[in-house]
């Protein structure tokens, strides 16, 4: 399980759930919220002490890779972006071997150059399993976001399928929500960029929110789409091409880059009874072999 960019929430909320699960995770830090204080490197340090969490880095300005490099070169890259973020983490007592690129963009060329400096990275796979770090240096990874939904049926399956094939299942997400951050509701109606529900609507304040067109099927990230406003059971989208939303469907509102905690919650105990958790230095080490010979899943905690 990995989780993107870096909230406090990761230690005070998401940590304590994982653990009760005899689960551990990856953090990747986008260095802009250290610097403005949405995640302390004390609160890292702790993630990764008393939680046993791996911490990576996420870059330092969260740029797009390859355009970045496109306009300034791969050098400046490596000076700007990547170096700056090891510099800080490492400095702070951080064991930091791992990269997430923002927006999982990279090319061959810029990963190669990263892995002179890390010891692998993430690369997106619709079907995430792998049984080790590929021959290209990548993990493989598929989000379970709102903004790339996954129905919680459908992450069971591939959990079935990692225990069947004996490989590694690389999820990862950004934040956990309570369940009130969101709205699961029925299409009853569609007017323009307009789609009425059967029920009320109370969008998150602060949050960027989106609507999942149909929570019964994996959603592409275009396929998702940005809610401008909500009053009563209305819902406006700031656009909403022809037959994207159908009357009758079952939809999702809320946070993008959120996962309900009642999900969250079932994915973890449907996978505490199936497979073991690792973080990605547990499975560039092969320590995930070993575990998996050596005792069962561990078992769930009330």
């Amino acid at each position: 399980m990995q989780f993107d960019d870096g909230w406090t929430a990761w230690l005070t909320e998401t940590a304590p759930i994982i653990q009760r699960y005899g689960a551990t995770a990856t953090g990747f830090v986008n260095d802009r919220y250290v610097h403005n204080g949405r995640i302390t490197l004390d609160e890292l340090r702790r993630l990764q002490d008393e939680y046993d969490w791996e911490i990576g880095t996420h870059t330092a300005n969260h740029q797009n890779a390859p355009r970045f490099v496109q306009s300034n070169g791969l050098d400046a890259w490596l000076d700007k972006e990547l170096d700056p973020s090891l510099a800080l983490l490492r400095g702070a007592g951080l064991r930091v071997e791992a990269l997430a690129f923002p927006f999982n963009a990279s090319t061959p060329e810029i990963a190669q150059a990263a892995l002179g400096r890390i010891g692998s990275y993430r690369r997106v796979d619709p079907l995430a399993l792998a049984d080790g770090v590929r021959p290209d240096g990548s993990l493989p990874g598929t989000s379970i976001d709102t903004a790339q939904y996954a129905p919680v049926e459908l992450v069971k399956k591939w959990i079935d399928l990692a225990q069947r094939r004996d490989v590694v299942l690389f999820l990862y997400g950004h934040r956990v929500l309570p369940d009130s951050a969101f709205t699961v509701g029925r299409v009853v109606a569609v007017a323009g960029n307009v789609v009425t529900l059967d029920r009320p609507v109370e969008l998150a304040d602060g949050e960027e929110n989106v609507l999942v067109p149909c929570v019964l099927r994996r959603q592409a990230a275009q396929s998702v789409i940005p809610v401008t406003a909500a009053a009563g059971s209305e819902v406006t989208l700031a656009d909403l091409p022809p037959g994207a939303v159908a009357v009758g469907s079952d939809v999702l509102v809320g946070p993008s880059y959120g996962t309900r905690q009642s999900d969250f919650e079932e994915i973890l105990r449907y996978a505490s009874e199936r497979l073991h958790f690792y973080t990605i230095a547990d499975v560039r080490a092969g320590r995930h072999r070993l575990a998996a010979a050596a005792a069962p899943p561990p078992e769930t905690v009330p």
